[in-house]
């Protein structure tokens, strides 16, 4: 073995954290690091075809397993080519380590190639990422990196998750370490803070004599694993439940409690009407800032005239943008358990949810084009019950909110707040990798297949069973759509030559079938379930179906003009 370096202390680090995969590109400045990785056979670097999509894939680890994902890019294009992926991470409440090279300290300011140590001719990577992530920081020193190192898993990992920055100079990864090469202890992440009795007892208190109440669970209530707590609490005190979009599969959706998904991806127009009705006196957020998207853009009658009470482990989330009776910052999952055993059995049958949803066939009736609103419906019956589902954005979100009815046992994760496309991908690749157990199927539109879709060739090399769907509509739909709902034009939005994404799988090493109606889809969902090996399916969709939370948005926006 050779002399024990920096960059062998950093991956003992790595390797006492339980850390199995790194996700990224090489280069110049990160060599120090992967010329040492053989000496470490429990860690594997999965080479990725973008930094964008290294971070992706380490967010997905994260987001299936809680646990650190951990993502290396080299200086310069490959750090910032990774700073969106870090944002969605935070956003997203994923403990991500992004680990980046840097040229030597002995360089900076004299103009080398990719140096990003900041100055006026040069981007400050650690400046850059400071608004992106929970913590960035420079290892200058040999002897600053056991101590940055431990802040920056605790920082990730603390409630709430999200990214961290560590920039590491090549110089710094070759300096021989003088240190015992030993992981280093104490990296527990913290207890979520303990639920105190007095903001409890109020919300429970006030559940008790509400006579509609209505939980609206959010993407805190899912990172915090409150799924059985939330059907425990909405069955003993029998109210209806809606989740954000980011929230979706933290409860069952085939539930009678169910209403689906409240917001601008939401389940339809009934959902919307229960979860706003006057007769709903009490709303119970948990684990939900409620943002533009969570409230169908900010819906006044969210809160008119019912009590709000509203549980969130970050402080500062709490009565952001609507006025809260009883607020209570906790863990979601302690939070919810406690009121279980504080309220008193419910009385009579479990209320059925109003939300009734059309089936495929119903949705594509006589259309000849295929509709993907019959897709999402289809996926409903036909995915496995325990699906790994990742969802890119665009008008996939709006299907998929409002026609994939998730079952008890399913998870869904998607990429909002920072919005970027091309995220389904690798998401779902470094899922399968940390979860190869699960069935694991990303459904994405054409437009963000194009930004994230180079990544199926890392899912062939390595023979990862994934299927990803296509909503292939020509272009940009979701833009498209509103562009002709405001302004009747969609100009600038679509392709004049449509992407073939089978034609694109197949030559990445995927197979892949291209579908234009629905006994086609539901033949080559089934051959691609069962292949045994990464499927594209590129399902051409009509691109002038408009989801219902798309023509709601519209409506929002003219009503603010």
């Amino acid at each position: 073995m050779t002399s024990p370096t920096v960059a062998h202390r950093l991956l003992d680090l790595l390797s006492g954290m339980g850390v199995t995969r790194l996700f990224g590109v090489p280069g110049g400045p990160l060599l120090p690091l992967l010329n040492t990785l053989h000496e470490h056979p429990g860690l594997r670097f999965v080479l990725t075809k973008h930094e964008e999509g290294a971070v992706f894939m380490a967010e997905g680890h994260a987001q299936t397993t809680g646990e650190l994902g951990v993502a290396c890019v080299t200086a310069g294009p490959g750090t910032t080519h990774a700073l969106t992926a870090a944002a969605s991470a935070t956003s997203d409440w994923a403990p991500v380590l992004v680990l980046a090279g840097q040229v030597p300290t002995t360089a900076f300011g004299r103009g080398g190639l990719q140096d990003s140590s900041g100055g006026n001719w040069s981007i400050d990577t650690v400046h850059a990422f400071t608004s992106a992530t929970k913590l960035a920081a420079l290892v200058s020193d040999p002897g600053q990196l056991p101590s940055l190192f431990a802040r920056a898993v605790r920082t990730a990992t603390d409630a709430p998750q999200g990214a961290v920055l560590l920039v590491l100079p090549g110089n710094v990864l070759a300096t021989h370490d003088q240190g015992a090469r030993a992981p280093l202890q104490g990296l527990t992440v913290p207890n979520p803070r303990s639920s105190t009795s007095e903001p409890l007892n109020r919300i429970a208190e006030a559940l008790t004599k509400a006579h509609r109440p209505v939980i609206l669970a959010g993407q805190g209530a899912k990172v915090g694993r409150a799924k059985n707590a939330l059907v425990a609490l909405a069955e003993k005190r029998q109210c209806k439940v809606a989740t954000t979009i980011k929230g979706k599969s933290v409860f069952p959706e085939r539930h009678p409690l169910s209403l689906g998904v409240f917001g601008t991806y939401g389940a339809s127009q009934a959902a919307h009407s229960v979860v706003t009705a006057a007769e709903t006196d009490l709303l119970l957020v948990v684990g939900s800032s409620l943002g533009e998207v969570s409230t169908a853009g900010w819906d006044p009658a969210l809160a008119d005239g019912r009590v709000m009470c509203q549980i969130d482990i970050d402080p500062l989330q709490i009565g952001r943008n609507y006025q809260v009776d009883h607020p209570l910052v906790a863990d979601a999952a302690t939070a919810l358990r406690a009121l279980v055993d504080l309220l008193p059995d419910g009385e009579g049958d479990l209320r059925p949810s109003a939300v009734r949803r059309p089936t495929a066939s119903q949705l594509q009736s006589d259309h000849r084009l295929l509709r993907a609103s019959a897709v999402a419906a289809h996926l409903s019956a036909a995915l496995p019950e325990d699906v790994l589902l990742f969802l890119d954005n665009g008008n996939t979100l709006c299907w998929m909110g409002e026609h994939y009815l998730c079952p008890s046992d399913a998870e869904v994760y998607c990429s909002l707040n920072v919005g970027c496309m091309g995220y389904a991908v690798p998401a779902s690749i470094g899922a399968k990798l940390a979860r190869p157990d699960r069935p694991v199927v990303a459904v994405l539109g054409d437009a963000a297949f194009a930004m994230g879709g180079m990544e199926l060739h890392t899912a062939a090399e390595l023979g990862l069973p994934i299927v990803w769907i296509v909503l292939n509509n020509s272009g940009n739909a979701m833009v498209a759509n509103l562009q002709h709902l405001l302004f009747n034009q969609t100009n600038g939005s679509l392709y004049t030559h449509p992407l073939d994404a089978a034609a694109v799988a197949r030559c990445l090493g995927v197979r892949s079938a291209s579908v234009s109606s629905l006994t086609e889809f539901s033949a080559a969902l089934e051959c691609a379930l069962q292949s045994g090996a990464p499927f594209l399916i590129d399902a051409r969709v009509d691109g002038g179906e408009t989801p219902w939370s798309l023509r709601a948005r519209a409506d929002t926006l003219k009503s603010a003009e």
